[in-house]
């Protein structure tokens, strides 16, 4: 909602949240845009406590053994993404931000009568546009929680019983069988005996969201980074993360021309002494230690077999 700046103190106008435009690219090549806070600034509000505006996620044992279960009782899956997510969640703070330039026009642009009213001018002549936010919008610290909040209740109000243990974890008994549903900010993943069930409560979550959910189904799933394969070896999950591997050796330095059953050779532990130390240039340094960080995401994920190698290598470039 547009606010006129005279109605705003100078404390209120300094601490107003900036917003940015951001162009990605997706996994699957798609581009994507989006309009976000800067919510850097929230942790200057007077009061503001971290842990206040923190969502839980789900525990990614708890996406391998829900899958495992999938699996062994031979479950029909389905993930879903929700689009727009955090604007469907009310924003219960009053959170001022401020669109300059390009952004503060474009707002004129889709409703004039409503916006330009407000429209005021820096020193330098570049339009200001400032509002509160209704909604939860990307950036903010609490949007992920806001939103969070929205779907645990809508889950409930279906019947749904959050597990104790991980509270992005919900299950419900239909049918006679037990349906299941994990969810990670706004990607979901629903698994039930019966593939009616599982289209049912996609159904029901796509009415609420007015359709702006993108489901898949089939054997196998892009979650999380993950692919869950269900179908190479039917009772079984396999999880694999080729495509981020892929991206990993792709931007490495040097080429590779080997391969390995196992980073861990029987040298993992052979250090040399101080002075018979060799410091990396700063470009392979950094690339050292940005491709170990990428390594250890994927020990989480896929591949805790490396978890040891990984762990000493990024303690070594420490040390």
């Amino acid at each position: 909602m547009p606010i006129h700046a005279n109605t705003l103190i100078l404390e209120e106008k300094r601490i107003a949240l900036e917003a940015l435009c951001l162009i990605t690219e997706k996994r699957d090549g798609r581009i994507k845009g989006r309009k976000v806070a800067v919510g850097s600034k929230e942790r200057t509000y007077d009061g503001y406590d971290m842990s206040d505006g923190s969502s839980p996620t789900v525990q990614t044992d708890s996406i391998t053994l829900a899958g495992v279960i999938d699996a062994h009782e031979r479950r029909d899956t389905a993930t879903m993404d929700i689009g727009n997510a955090y604007l469907t969640a009310e924003n219960d703070e009053n959170i001022v931000m401020v669109l300059r330039a390009k952004l503060a026009e474009m707002m004129v642009r889709v409703n004039p009568d409503l916006y330009r009213p407000y429209i005021i001018y820096s020193a330098k002549g570049v339009p200001m546009l400032y509002v509160c936010l209704s909604k939860a919008l990307y950036g903010m610290l609490r949007a992920a929680l806001l939103f969070y909040k929205k779907l645990r209740g809508e889950l409930e109000s279906m019947r749904f019983k959050v597990n104790p243990y991980d509270p992005c974890v919900a299950n419900k008994t239909i049918k006679g069988a037990q349906c299941t549903v994990c969810w990670h900010v706004d990607d979901l993943k629903i698994s039930h005996i019966d593939p009616n069930v599982v289209t049912k409560v996609c159904d029901d979550l796509s009415k609420i969201y007015r359709g702006k959910c993108k489901i898949h189904r089939g054997g196998v799933h892009d979650y999380l980074g993950m692919d869950l394969d269900y179908e190479s070896k039917p009772g079984t999950l396999i999880i694999l993360m080729i495509k981020y591997l892929q991206k990993i050796t792709d931007k490495w330095p040097k080429e590779l021309t080997q391969t390995r059953a196992c980073p861990a050779g029987d040298h993992l532990f052979t250090t040399r002494d101080d002075e018979d130390r060799e410091i990396l240039p700063p470009e392979m340094a950094s690339q050292f230690q940005r491709t170990t960080a990428q390594l250890l995401f994927l020990t989480m994920r896929a591949r805790p077999d490396i978890q040891t190698a990984v762990s000493f290598s990024r303690q070594g470039r420490k040390n």
